[in-house]
């Protein structure tokens, strides 16, 4: 047998040999085909197949299959492809190879394809779309690192169960952050994920966003952390948390924002300002009082020696004013011979009135809020020892008083300063111990909290600073002097101003009780009378109309002495309602201030410290006139200060009524009949207030050569309306709460001839931009 031909596939002439489709059970057979080929193919029905004819012989190959059969189907199928044309072969050898590098681009497309992206799905995505409602947010974290000291700080306040806001960070100090709260709230809802830069951790501090509260940090990631933001609701639950990033580059407010759980990072829209300073969470306006308040200043200048427990008293200088128009006097001066510096006293009153908290630091139970010792709170000897100790720590000691060897008082290292408002209310500042650190030790205390440790009583001021301050070298740069102060706050009466007597209401005369009485019934009569009967009266008409003049003219008089009763009254009533509120707004003061050890910055306490040298000053020797000289002789040396000091007036002046005549013919400028000049910046809404009202502003005043001489900041400003300059109360009745106004105030409207300061001359006329910010609830309501 020399070959088989195969059978052709269903449907088809044409022969394949090993058909791989073919069953192992179709085999060759001699049975005459009706092809001019060989032999062709016997179908065995499944059926006859058995176990023996496909079971392979010894030398592997399947039944009834030889060597000869291979050979042969080998050689005619190399017989026919040696029968197509050499072209035919030579396209099939391309289509071939075409097939195959069509399935090998095919196999490597498809095992080089890159999944599918999930986070892509995200883009346009809010990062926390279930937070809609800004006041649901009860408590605040921002977390950042300090790249100076590669320390975390971080800055939290929550609501209490009360409702009061405080700082859990900070001693749980209480926030004024209730609004500022709900703005943070507000700008973070709805933040959307914009492009995605990245999807590996390894490059989240190329974008700035490495978790500040992460437990391992490198060194070289330090200047990639971000500052993390979280927001929390009442059960605790997660409002909102952001790590926010670098601001994408010549974007204003685009930033690289990832989900702290998420390793993706996101541009995001944001407008947010974050914080970790204590001082952006809190009033730090430590008095919140205006300068033009303050009537009294008195500074006690004295030391205790902590050795030897004794106090020496240095002086007691004491300056007053009626009010703020007023120049400054101090008791004890000789008139002849000194005078108050105005300048330095400005200055005094200035610092007071811009008092900042730098920091805060509980306070042991065991004092009363006007720093006496509680011993009501206090269990033992240990207890008392104990408190002793801690006040010493921050220079600050119990003693007997003088007038009352059984109460202990407080006195303090380096003496006390206290400051009257002409509403009544006294504030006692008790100067204790300084130190130095760092702003975040300053504000918070030491890490090791060598400042909460008793120190010994005899160790010097110099000795308790280097104590303090043993973390100086590790924190660099940084270090500030801080100084801690105790505040109290007292009610005075006399700095009110003179009291008015209770008035008596006058007693109405009984002819004209009489006449009111009888009007009804004399009118009665009187129209009843028949027209016939006034001829009969005329010679009565004179008599009555007599009566009548002085009835009117008694009548005057009364109506007079009854208005002028009321007012006297209500001045009366407006005092006694001073007295009240003054004495329920110290209580409340007090409470405020009595848990605390504060902490001044140490130049602040500088500009405090003064003595009597400091703030007063020689007259200029006055000559006698020489014999024989003419009375139009003038003693040189009083003659050129004040031809000096008029000749400034004078230029001032001019300069001023130069620059109005200008501007009032600017577009926008306004002149009021005073003489007042203004534009509107912004327009307001709401009420004006009136001249009894109390408002907070922020402000910016310049001179017109553009020098800034006061400025309020970020920070509002609260006082009377009556109690500024006479161009400040006249725009501010006229101006709308949020209204921004830029005021171009005469000479005449603000300190006139005598000037303010080292700043503002004789007869200078002030710019000022001024915003009221809102109008304050009177000291009752509070």
């Amino acid at each position: 047998m020399t070959g088989w031909k195969p059978t052709p596939r269903a449907g088809s002439d044409t022969y394949f040999p090993f058909d791989p489709k073919l069953p192992a059970w179709v085999l060759p057979t001699d049975t005459p085909s009706t092809s001019t080929t060989g032999k062709q193919h016997r179908r065995i029905p499944m059926s006859t197949v058995t176990q023996d004819q496909t079971q392979p012989n010894a030398d592997s190959r399947p039944a009834g299959q030889t060597k000869e059969t291979i050979e042969a189907t080998t050689a005619a199928v190399k017989n026919r492809w040696l029968g197509l044309a050499e072209e035919t072969r030579r396209t099939v050898l391309y289509a071939a190879a075409a097939i195959l590098c069509l399935l090998i681009t095919g196999v490597i497309e498809l095992a080089t394809r890159p999944a599918v992206i999930a986070e892509y799905g995200k883009v346009g995505k809010e990062f926390f779309p279930e937070f809609r409602d800004p006041t649901l947010a009860s408590a605040l974290n921002v977390a950042v690192i300090d790249p100076d000291q590669v320390e975390a700080k971080q800055i939290s306040v929550q609501r209490t169960a009360d409702g009061q806001w405080v700082i859990p960070s900070h001693h749980n100090y209480p926030a004024d952050a209730e609004d500022q709260l709900a703005r943070t709230a507000s700008s973070v809802i709805g933040i959307k994920r914009g492009a995605m830069v990245t999807r590996w951790q390894a490059d989240h501090a190329r974008y700035g966003v490495v978790d500040p509260k992460t437990d391992t940090l490198e060194v070289a990631q330090v200047e990639g952390v971000g500052k993390r933001l979280t927001l929390r609701g009442e059960d605790d639950s997660v409002l909102a948390d952001y790590i926010i990033g670098k601001q994408v580059e010549d974007e204003f407010d685009q930033y690289y924002v990832r989900h702290p759980d998420e390793d993706e990072v996101y541009v995001a829209t944001l407008s947010i300002d974050l914080s970790t300073r204590f001082s952006d969470w809190i009033n730090t306006d430590l008095f919140d009082i205006n300068q033009t308040d303050v009537v009294n200043v008195s500074l006690n200048d004295y030391q205790f020696d902590e050795l030897k427990g004794t106090v020496t008293q240095r002086e007691v200088t004491t300056l007053h004013r009626e009010t703020s128009l007023d120049d400054w006097k101090m008791d004890g001066i000789d008139d002849a011979t000194e005078q108050v510096k105005k300048d330095a006293i400005g200055d005094t009153v200035n610092a007071i009135a811009n008092l900042d908290i730098v920091g805060v630091r509980p306070k042991q139970t065991g004092l009363t809020p006007d720093l006496q010792l509680d011993r009501d709170a206090l269990g033992s000897q240990r207890d008392v020892d104990r408190l002793q100790s801690d006040l010493l720590s921050r220079g600050f000691l119990l003693q007997p008083a003088q007038d009352n060897p059984d109460t202990l008082k407080l006195i303090s290292r380096e003496g006390e300063l206290a400051t009257a408002t002409n509403d009544g209310l006294v504030y006692n500042l008790y100067f204790g111990r300084v130190f130095t650190g760092s702003q975040e030790e300053l504000e918070l205390g030491f890490a090791n909290n060598p400042d909460q440790a008793s120190e010994g009583a005899g160790d010097s001021d110099s000795a308790d600073d280097e104590n303090e301050s043993s973390d100086e070298n590790e924190s660099g740069n940084s270090a500030k002097p801080g100084r801690y102060v105790f505040v109290t706050v007292n009610f005075d009466q006399q700095f009110l101003g003179e009291a008015p007597e209770k008035p008596t209401k006058p007693k109405m005369p009984e002819e004209l009780s009489a006449v009111d009485a009888e009007t009804g019934e004399a009118t009665s009569s009187e129209s009843e009378s028949p027209k016939d009967s006034e001829a009969s009266n005329e010679n009565e008409a004179s008599d009555e109309q007599a009566e009548a003049d002085r009835l009117k003219e008694l009548r005057e008089s009364y109506d007079a002495e009854l208005e002028a009763y009321n007012a006297d009254l209500e001045t009366w009533q407006s005092y006694q309602d001073k007295i009240e509120q003054g004495k329920e707004k110290a209580e409340s003061l007090n409470r405020r201030f009595a848990q605390w050890y504060y902490v001044i910055a140490g130049e602040d306490y500088d500009k405090l410290a003064l003595s009597r040298s400091d703030l007063v000053e020689a007259k200029a020797e006055v000559k006698e006139p020489e014999p024989g000289a003419t009375s139009d002789s003038e003693p040189e040396a009083e003659s050129e200060p004040q031809s000096s000091t008029e000749e400034t007036a004078a230029s001032n002046q001019a300069a001023a009524d130069e620059f109005l005549a200008e501007n009032q013919s600017k577009d926008g400028v306004i002149t009021t009949d005073s003489g007042l000049q203004y534009e509107v910046l912004t327009e307001g809404e709401g009420e004006s207030p009136g001249e009894e009202s109390r408002v907070k502003v922020r402000y910016k005043g310049t001179l017109i050569d553009g020098t800034v001489f006061d400025q309020s900041g970020d920070a509002a400003v609260e006082f009377g309306v009556n109690q500024v300059i006479p161009g400040w109360t006249e725009a501010l009745q006229q101006m709308k709460t949020g209204a921004k106004w830029k005021l171009y105030i005469p000479p005449k409207l603000a300190y006139g001839e005598r000037g303010s300061g080292d700043k503002i001359g004789p007869n200078t006329l002030l710019i000022f931009e001024v915003e009221l910010v809102s109008i304050e609830p009177d000291l009752a309501t509070r």
